[in-house]
């Protein structure tokens, strides 16, 4: 019998029964990745033709226009793949791999048109071949943060091979390896990034038709034979469903709906777990925000939004940075994103703060504005400490020594919720220790698409899409925002009075409303010092009673809490012992809140302010 040069041998009878791929078998690691082999054929005996009918029924062999194949791996999506998809597969991995520059924001991309949430790596069955599995692979490593270095383009990935080879981490051919990055590279040759969404698009649709047509055509062999349709119409709409996930972007893992097994696996899970080994809070620092945060955020289960409100210039920036400090110096991972600061002003101000928090006592050295190149001109002594304390800074010592969270910064002037959803899903994937974002601000952000003069719609999908954010990336969003002017004429700010929408407060979890407090006429309020009015807080109070308004002194040249008339709720608390610490020494300049209070408030606003209660015991 002839046999065809590109066909596999046929099936002869024989006892041997070809293995059956297993649904939902996980993915072998990048670094243990093998290649698919086609099964052999079972040995013994002549071409059998009922033998190979029965194969292709139970979905063992398939019919292909080139004749039969058995079914490997199920991650190689049963028939070879046609060459327009061979093509479109290299023309996006060599886009990303040519050029010096840092091509993780293109892969960002290709990720985020998948669907994949920051922590699931790309599916290997979307490449047809061993090479561009291993390449994307090493691509989607890097990306994760999984491997040494942090640029993502084919020289970056030449010196990691070459670095785990020669440290045997790494067992694979360097010579096989720079044979396929040098043929992806050949094939860049004329590409430019600006086609690189439509390079997205060609591959997910060319994937999508190619697997759906492969299972169409295995069951249109199958439905005139002896077998129950209803099985038959699932498997179908499956394949349906599998191939709008592709050109859609929702390959995500998981469950669609889940179950009440599931539900008490985690309650029993973490009900479990001695108190010792459970996640704690970690505090912003900042007494008035704990209040209403449960003691702070937890890293790995955030999900919320919280919005820190004022009209312009009473300060809300500057608090906001003396929270992400705070977060970042008790060991949060933190990213700072202003749409209105400049790189070098937001530097300047978290530095502003460390230089003070590493001082202990009230100072006018090293304020924002010198650290910026607008004040005072630092030298001599002077400048050889803070040249130390950045130095420290950096290394992510903090000034008493203990290790601090990993920070991270960026100006972003009147960017979309658009692009600020890809910088922190990038983010959050190179980083998975991220834990809380700043957003500063929400009403300095840009326009999105489609919505025109319809600004309170704009608005209301803009906190919506923030939401979201938070839940698929598992963090905390801090969003500073604008008071309306209806809050320029009440004597009270509340959350009617945030500008553009009322979802901003709806899906947020807490809300503060920060004023300068009211004083007769004549008499100035005293600096620095700002009410906290508590507008909401979803999850209750860490109080007896609910705290509607609290005061803080704000030192301004430096971003930095200096006291803060809530920090009495945690005295004697075992929960947050880093924040009854940090009130003592952020107090030891000797500075009287109490006196500020009274000098601060309205002598005629007819109310008394009744003593913070221990916090309960848990």
């Amino acid at each position: 019998m002839t046999t065809h040069p590109n066909r596999p041998a046929l099936p002869a009878r024989s006892s041997h029964k070809p293995r059956l791929p297993k649904a939902g078998r996980p993915l072998p690691a990048p670094e243990t990745a093998q290649p698919l082999v086609v099964s052999d054929p079972p040995p013994g005996g002549a071409f059998d033709a009922a033998l190979l009918d029965e194969l292709i029924l139970s979905g063992d062999w398939v019919a292909t226009s080139q004749g039969p194949f058995p079914v490997s791996d199920p991650d190689d999506r049963i028939e070879p793949a046609p060459p327009e998809l061979l093509e479109h597969e290299r023309n996006l991995l060599a886009v990303v791999l040519q050029g010096p520059e840092d091509r993780r924001e293109l892969w960002g991309i290709f990720r985020r048109r998948l669907g994949l949430r920051f922590n699931e790596p790309v599916p290997e069955w979307l490449w047809s071949h061993r090479e561009l599995r291993w390449v994307a692979a090493e691509l989607d490593a890097i990306f994760l943060g999984q491997r040494d270095v942090r640029v993502l383009n084919a020289a970056a990935l030449r010196q990691d091979l070459r670095e785990r080879a020669l440290a045997g981490r790494w067992q694979g051919c360097l010579q096989q390896a720079e044979t396929t990055l040098v043929n992806l590279l050949g094939w860049a040759e004329g590409a430019s990034a600006l086609d690189f969404p439509i390079a997205c698009d060609l591959l997910q649709t060319a994937r999508a038709r190619h697997q759906f047509s492969v299972v169409l055509r295995r069951h249109s062999a199958r439905i005139g034979k002896d077998v129950a349709i209803e099985a038959e119409m699932h498997a179908c709409r499956q394949a349906i469903n599998e191939a709008i996930a592709i050109t859609a972007g929702r390959l995500r893992d998981g469950q669609p709906v889940l179950s009440p097994s599931e539900a008490g696996r985690d309650c029993l899970e973490v009900t479990g777990m001695p108190l010792e080994e459970r996640p704690k809070a970690i505090s912003t620092g900042i007494p008035s925000l704990d209040l209403d945060m449960r003691g702070g955020v937890f890293p790995g289960q955030g999900e919320g939004t919280y919005v820190l409100a004022a009209r312009s210039g009473v300060g809300k920036t500057t608090v906001a940075v003396a929270a992400a400090m705070g977060l970042v110096c008790n060991g949060a991972g933190v990213l700072f994103l202003s749409c209105e600061l400049s790189r070098r002003a937001i530097g300047a101000r978290l530095i502003a703060h460390y230089c003070r928090r590493a001082l202990r006592f009230p100072t006018p050295l090293y304020s924002a504005n010198d650290l910026e190149g607008r004040g005072r001109e630092i030298v001599g002594a002077e400048h050889e400490q803070l040249q130390r304390w950045i130095a420290a800074f950096s290394n992510r010592q903090a000034p008493d020594g203990r290790p601090m969270g990993k920070l991270f910064y960026q100006s972003r002037f009147a960017a979309s919720v658009e692009e600020i959803s890809a910088l922190v899903e990038d983010s959050k994937a190179a980083h998975p220790e991220l834990s809380v974002v700043v957003l500063d601000h929400f009403h300095a952000m840009g326009s999105s698409p489609g919505f025109g003069p319809n600004t309170t719609a704009e608005l209301a999908a803009r906190a919506m899409a923030l939401k979201a954010l938070a839940g698929r990336c598992e963090i905390d969003i801090l969003v500073v925002a604008q008071l309306n002017r209806g809050a320029y004429g009440s004597s009270t700010p509340d959350v009617s009075h945030l500008a553009g929408t009322s979802e901003l407060e709806r899906y947020a979890s807490a809300v503060w409303l920060l004023e300068r407090p009211k004083t007769p006429e004549g008499v100035r309020p005293a600096r620095g010092v700002l009410e906290v009015h508590h507008g909401k807080f979803r999850h209750g109070q860490l109080h007896d009673g609910d705290l509607s308004r609290s005061l803080i002194r704000i030192d301004r040249a430096h971003c930095f809490l200096e006291a803060d008339e809530a920090r009495v709720a945690f005295v004697g608390s075992d929960l947050y012992p880093g924040v009854e610490a940090q009130v003592s020494a952020t107090d030891s300049g000797g500075y009287d809140l109490g006196a500020t209070i009274s000098a601060g408030s309205s002598a005629d606003d007819g109310q008394s302010r009744a003593p913070l209660h221990r916090p309960r015991r848990r």
